[in-house]
Parts: C-alpha cells; structure tokens; sequence
C-alpha cells in the first residue's frame, strides 16, 4: 500500500466534499448536518458552474507542483511561479472561479514580467498553505532549515508577508512530520516548530494573529471535547473559518487533532465548518491520511471524484515515495 496514494486521496476528496459548501456561513451549512457525501454543486453560493465532485484548485495546485519538484529535483521560487502558471493556463482556474484572489492578482503580475520575489507582497490568504504540502513532501529534508527554506520558496511568488509564510511553515512541517510517521502530538509539536521559523526569514510584516499562537489554543480548548458540533462551532465562531491562512491552518490542524486518526470523520467536519471549506476539508484530510498511512473514505466517493476529475494519481504518489526513500 502506498501511503502516499491514499493521502492524495483524501486530499482530492476533501477538496470535492468542501467545494459546494465553501464560504457557506455556519449556520447554512449546518442544514446539511455533518456532511457525508458529494453535495451537488447547484446548493454552492460560488461553485454552481463545476460538476458534482470536482476538486478545485487545492488539489491542482499541489499536483502540478508535486511533478514539477520531483522532475526538477529542487524548490525554487521560479520553479514554483512556472508551474503555477502553467497551472492556470491548463486549467482555465481563472474562468472557472476558483483561483484566490492573491494568487491572481500575483501570478499575472510575474506574467506581465513582475519579479516572482516580489509579486506576492500583501498576499496574507491560504494560498501558499494549501500547497505547502507539495513542498514538504518533495523536500529534499535535509534538515528543518531545509525544509522550511523550501517552503518558503514554495510561497513566496504569491504570498510573501509573515502572516501567509508562517501558516505555511506550520502546515508544511506538520505535513513532513505526519509523513515521518509521527504521532498526532508530534504532529501539532512539527506545526508549531515550523511557524516559528517565520523569524528566520525577511517577509514584509502584517499585523495579524499568529498561526502558533491559534494552534496551542485551539487545542487546548478542544481538548476531551467530542460533540462535533460544538467543535466545529468553536472552530468557526473562535477561530474563523474565512480565506486568511492564520484562519485555515489552525482550523485544519484543530480538525486533524480532534478527528484522531479518523479520516473519512476530519474531511466531513471540514466540508461542514463553514468558510473556505475546501481547503480545510483537504487539507485536514491530507494530513490525518498520511499520519493513519491509510484512510477510510468510502470507495464510491473516491472514485466518483477521480473520475468526474479524470485523476491518476498512482503516478504521482509512486513519484513522491521514492522521492521520501531519500528523505
């Protein structure tokens, strides 16, 4: 079994549950209760253009990247900028509504011959988080100063303030831990390690939450508690559950915690959030996949969405395990 697989699994999935409910408020979404199957997309406010189980640009982001490292064999931002512009101009993503708005706007400045060091100050939503785990996975991990630089490089073209990078940092490096093989608790120690290493780097400064800081509480608050409801309810009233990536990280990572190796359970609760509920549902669904090395998604509804989305993904996940043979 290729633990790699069943987490682009559950990454892909979680993206297609989230995609009709995202930017739901709360209480909307709560109509559909904890969301357990594909929803079709005419209940979506923004998405009502894609098919029933599409994914969106989560998981194209990390896959288009994934192939670019691996082929490459380093992370830099010019690497990064190319396949990300590849990215929109084979997906259409702009014309089908479902590319940030940081990433747009950054990704056409490059285009005009902006410098990818550049084009992504004031980018503080989750766009570089949601592909923070296409730089963890394919990193050469030489060290955490490795890691991070190359998550780094895997933001910076269109998020390159404090704010987005640290939420990056500790997505990525609970992304590598999980893949390690650590435990949940290693797995949130990972997350805040890497979102202190925002120091490390010079990123134009934002005033905003930090990541960490909304990690170590959201935990200790969620902890023993186990009505989903209350959670998510926690989640998305305490926290926030909008594009900002120090609100989509934590949310993530607090789902990842409460779910306890559940996968199938953490991308339900992340369709069912409210917000950007693809993205956490994804990358909630990621993370718990690779921490379990298994999942326990339904098969119809893995293979409804490889196959509205035309998905092969033994490829990729074949790349990135010998690619982690030499992590």
């Amino acid at each position: 079994m290729n633990k790699y697989l069943k987490a682009l699994q559950a990454l892909a999935v979680g993206d297609a549950m989230g995609m009709p409910t995202e930017f739901m408020t709360r209480d909307t979404v709560r109509r559909f209760g904890l969301v357990s199957e594909l929803l079709d997309p005419a209940v979506s406010p923004i998405h009502s253009n894609l098919r029933k189980g599409s994914i969106t640009d989560d998981t194209e982001q990390n896959l288009y990247l994934i192939d670019a490292y691996c082929k490459n064999g380093e992370i830099t931002v010019e690497s990064t900028a190319d396949a990300l512009i590849r990215w929109v101009r084979e997906t259409a993503a702009d014309s089908r509504g479902y590319i940030g708005p940081s990433s747009l706007k950054a990704l056409k400045a490059i285009e005009s011959g902006e410098d990818p060091l550049k084009a992504g100050r004031g980018g503080t939503t989750c766009g570089a988080a949601m592909r923070a785990p296409a730089a963890a996975l394919c990193s050469r991990g030489d060290s955490p100063e490795k890691l991070a630089g190359d998550i780094y490089n895997c933001s910076l073209p269109t998020h390159n303030t404090n704010l987005a990078i640290e939420a990056s940092l500790a997505m990525g490096f609970a992304v590598d831990a999980a893949a390690r093989g650590a435990g949940i608790e290693e797995v949130l120690k990972a997350s805040l390690e890497g979102a202190s290493r925002i120091d490390n780097f010079d990123t134009p400064d934002y005033v905003g939450a930090s990541s960490a800081w909304k990690i170590k509480y959201l935990v200790e608050l969620l902890a023993g508690k186990r009505e989903i409801d209350v959670i998510l309810d926690t989640i998305y009233y305490l926290n926030g559950t909008g594009l900002p990536a120090n609100e989509v990280v934590p949310a993530a990572l607090a789902i990842f915690y409460v779910a306890k190796g559940d996968v199938w359970l953490s991308i339900r609760m992340g369709a069912s959030v409210g917000g950007d509920t693809d993205t956490i549902a994804a990358l909630a669904g990621l993370l718990t996949a690779l921490h379990s090395g298994d999942h326990n998604i339904p098969e119809e509804v893995v293979e409804e969405v490889l196959e509205v989305n035309g998905l092969d993904l033994s490829g990729v996940a074949e790349m990135l395990e010998e690619k982690r043979k030499r992590v």
